[in-house]
């Protein structure tokens, strides 16, 4: 077996922060409701509708994480394979070897919760790489259509001259019964029901992502987030610091304008039955909305983190960044140990106010345990066997190690 002394490569410690901070929002994201991933029954909700707890948790939620850090951590998955066409050692066979092994590591996360982004990154991140050597005027237009959501667009506009008869009383009864009957299943059933149960699943989840043009937007910020690392937006960041603080201002105040033109629509044609333009209107500004938040809290956490005070913050979500991929798998086994009937079958019955704010803890011993492994390891859990696979080599894990071939 021949062994060679492999040294772990430079990394920009800005980009890992970002990283931990986009997980802390996918965090919350998903622990908000109790990690439940497939639908949940009308009636769970009734106990909680008129609670104030409930009603914060549910508008911060909806306003200010939901649809804004899938977005964050694809933006960071496209700079990433920018960063690594840097490299000497980079091939486009090298890549698609790793996106297949994600694949693989994202079908087996699909099997155990529906909500799985990395079977997803694993198509998506196939057609990212035809974009390669696109211009980068070809990717900014393709990446703003994309993020805006174009192709739904399109489609609702078609419906809404052509609309599509709606579900009957039998389609929507036997709806209702899936749903209840996942919900029993995530509530009562035992390990091997659940993986049953999530394995019809993973092909509603891409219908889903197609469906709402998740899958496109997603697409959208892979480029987007090619073009930033193309042109050493983050690894050359004090370059373009000003180039930062304009983005900050125009999405931040674009953000408010857009809330501000979205409440009293809502207020004044949201009740009763919305008319289809309305849908329609609401659907195009809340794509606008989450675009721009997103942005902001792209420039707004860089500024941030480079500043001398947040230096600790930095050190803190970096850590997580840094093991990114095992960061986002130990999340979901938090949250089912917590909330699904495997474990202490929370789901449900913790109002969601209160599980808003057990991201607190959660987050916190995931620092605590990233920064004891990465004091004695060279690489988190997850990222060594994806790195040892790609590489068809055991790589160094404890520091000092030497690296294997298979």
């Amino acid at each position: 077996m021949k062994t060679t002394a492999i040294a772990p490569k430079e990394r920009i410690l800005l980009i890992d922060g970002l990283r931990g901070f986009a997980l802390l929002g996918i965090l919350i994201a998903h622990i908000t409701y109790w990690f439940n991933a497939g639908p949940t029954p009308d009636d769970i909700f009734q106990k909680y509708t008129n609670d104030i707890g409930f009603q914060i948790a549910g508008a911060f939620e909806g306003i200010f994480v939901s649809g804004k850090f899938y977005t964050f951590f694809s933006f960071l998955f496209g700079l990433s394979f920018a960063l690594q066409m840097e490299s000497k050692s980079f091939t486009i066979g090298r890549f698609v070897w790793r996106l297949f092994i994600l694949g693989l590591i994202g079908l087996a996360h699909s099997l155990h919760w529906r909500g799985d982004i990395l079977s997803i990154y694993f198509v998506v991140g196939l057609v990212m790489i035809l974009f390669r050597n696109a211009s980068d005027k070809v990717l900014i237009i393709a990446s703003l259509l994309l993020i805006l959501n174009l192709p739904i667009r399109i489609r609702d506009g078609y419906r809404f001259f052509y609309p599509t008869p709606p579900p009957t009383a039998q389609q929507q009864k036997q709806n209702e019964q899936k749903n209840k009957s996942y919900w029993d299943t995530v509530k009562k059933g035992d390990y091997r029901e659940l993986i049953t149960a999530n394995v019809p699943a993973i092909a509603d989840k891409f219908d889903f992502q197609f469906d709402s043009g998740r899958i496109y937007i997603t697409l959208g910020y892979f480029l987007l987030g090619l073009l930033a690392g193309r042109r050493k937006w983050f690894a050359k960041w004090e370059e373009h610091r000003m180039f930062f603080k304009k983005w900050l201002k125009i999405s931040g105040f674009a953000t408010l304008g857009i809330i501000a033109v979205a409440v009293p629509l809502g207020i004044f044609f949201g009740n009763g039955e919305p008319k289809p333009w309305f849908n329609l209107l609401m659907s195009a500004l809340y794509d606008v909305h989450c675009m721009l938040l997103t942005i902001f809290y792209i420039v707004g956490v860089t500024l941030l983190l480079q500043k001398k005070s947040w230096q600790g913050a930095l050190q803190n979500f970096s850590v997580i960044g840094k093991m990114a991929l095992t960061s986002y798998l130990s999340q979901t086994l938090i949250g089912i140990i917590l909330f699904y009937g495997v474990g202490f079958n929370l789901i449900g019955e913790v109002n969601p106010w209160i599980c808003l704010l057990m991201t607190i803890p959660v987050f916190v011993v995931q620092i605590i345990f990233s920064r004891w492994w990465l004091s004695n390891y060279t690489y988190g859990p997850v990222e060594w066997l994806w790195r040892s696979l790609t590489y068809l080599r055991w790589q160094p894990l404890k520091r000092g190690d030497l690296v294997a071939e298979f």
